[in-house]
């Protein structure tokens, strides 16, 4: 899973991979903002499943003939299903969900959170801190 996190804005990614054949991504965008010293909020504003991608040469041997018929399924719709089917599909959140959680541990490379249940996500920088493409919050610190 990865986030971009940057001017209060962030996006999560995660990459789904089913029967070593079936690749898609889940986008999750929202709003992130600063609640209090240790805590901040994060609202879902949008969902979106991207289409999956499949490896034909990794598919199953058992499964080749349900792969073949879903292929010709898919051929028959009508157009503008079949484009809704290929951009993927998109949920739109309108902030309407949203979760509190509070910072545990911030140093340059590590962020730790935890959820109003207790549960911790542990973060690490992937990009280096002088990369004008790292994550960041509103904190000065991180």
């Amino acid at each position: 899973m990865d986030l971009h996190l940057k001017d209060g804005k962030a996006k999560v990614t995660a990459h789904l991979k089913l029967l070593n054949s079936i690749e898609s991504k889940f986008v999750l965008s929202t709003i992130v903002s600063i609640e209090g010293p240790l805590r901040m909020k994060e609202q879902y504003v949008e969902g979106i499943l991207e289409s999956p991608s499949v490896v034909e040469e990794t598919i199953p041997e058992q499964l080749k003939g349900a792969y073949g018929q879903a292929l010709t399924t898919i051929q028959q719709l009508p157009v503008p299903v079949k484009d809704a089917v290929t951009s993927g599909l998109r949920v739109p959140l309108g902030g309407t969900f949203q979760r509190l959680f509070m910072i545990s541990y911030l140093d340059e490379e590590i962020l730790i959170t935890r959820d109003t249940a207790g549960v911790p996500e542990v973060l690490t920088r992937i990009d280096s801190p002088s990369s004008s493409t790292m994550p960041q919050t509103n904190d000065p610190n991180f």
